[in-house]
């Protein structure tokens, strides 16, 4: 079933094919979308950067959004990952271990004052979420957005906005399985750690391998979690699923993401 989010990309999708907002027409201000279509600022906004990626949208600072033409829309496409598919989201994992490693280098060299304070922020929200006992996966994801942004590049931002959607999957699929066993968690959280300090420092080739030992630790985490995840009611189909898991597993280690 597709997500509140995903949802109302289509509605609004829908309302800009159907004329209701015309190509160069700027958008509505965020209170009165949510007012229309009856969603939290959260969800529309998980939206928005959809729409971003997906060109139907352009965002200017300080002017707001407005309807692209379909000639200017990107055909450029991901599959989304399922939250079912260990190897989906292991395969996005091989990609974030060269585009983040790069970006938390360069963030550690350009962020500005305020970039590590939302870092810090983020940082902060997940120990609570962790204290708590609540996902938290919203801050995980602005916290490895946050070091994107602090590239100072542009193209990592924007690439960032695209993957957002397959990010949230990930790590959403990735806190879920930390949370289900004592201690990952705060191995998790001591990670992020451990890049924001490398990013706080300056050290560009500690902050890369600091995020690279992230996303192969939590791969790791997601593969054991998924290939020792107990029997489905149907026999045939559990085996089947074991059997994919060991598959990723060990294609992971292969490959590195979980050395």
């Amino acid at each position: 079933m597709p997500s509140l989010p995903e949802r109302l990309v289509d509605a609004i999708a829908a309302d800009i094919a159907a004329g209701r907002y015309p190509v160069g027409a700027k958008l509505p201000a965020e209170p009165a979308l949510c007012e229309h279509y009856g969603v939290s600022r959260t969800v529309l906004r998980e939206a928005m950067a959809r729409m971003k990626s997906d060109g139907l949208i352009d965002t200017q600072q300080g002017r707001g959004s407005f309807v692209l033409a379909p000639s200017v829309r990107t055909p450029f496409r991901f599959e989304a990952p399922s939250a079912q598919s260990t190897q989906s989201i292991l395969e996005l994992a091989e990609l974030r271990l060269g585009v983040e490693g790069m970006a938390a280098a360069l963030a550690a060299t350009r962020r500005t004052p305020e970039q590590l304070a939302r870092l810090k922020h983020c940082l902060d929200d997940m120990a609570r979420a962790l204290a708590e006992g609540s996902s938290g996966s919203e801050a995980d994801l602005e916290f490895h957005r946050t070091i994107a942004d602090a590239t100072g590049n542009g193209h990592y931002r924007l690439f960032m906005d695209y993957l957002r959607r397959f990010y949230a999957v990930a790590i959403d699929v990735a806190r879920s399985r930390s949370a289900e066993a004592d201690g990952l968690s705060q191995q998790a959280q001591a990670e992020h750690r451990a890049v924001y300090q490398a990013i706080v420092d300056g050290d560009a080739a500690a902050a890369e391998q600091a995020i690279q030992r992230h996303i192969r630790a939590a791969a790791a985490r997601l593969a054991a979690a998924q290939a020792t995840a107990p029997a489905a009611p149907a026999a045939a189909s559990s085996s089947s699923q074991r059997r994919k898991a060991s598959t990723s597993l060990s294609r992971a280690r292969d490959s590195g993401i979980t050395k």
